[in-house]
């Protein structure tokens, strides 16, 4: 599976059976919205937490403290 991390947007086997169909269908959405793909093996997409992007990259980035 190929999900967008913006938007609804995801592409699958069942939608289109050729990998490279569903890879090229990933990249143009990245070329026409600017928005990340991720690719999955599982079939529920995957979820960015619901928190403040300031929180959120602050919990990735090592304090400078």
């Amino acid at each position: 599976m190929k999900y967008c991390l913006n938007c609804d947007w995801h592409t699958s086997a069942t939608d289109e059976p050729s990998a490279h169909a569903r890879s090229r269908a990933a990249i143009e959405h990245h070329v026409e919205t600017g928005h990340t793909i991720d690719s999955s093996d599982g079939v529920v997409p995957p979820r960015i937490p619901d928190v403040a992007d300031e929180v959120f990259v602050g919990d990735l980035v090592p304090s400078s403290d």
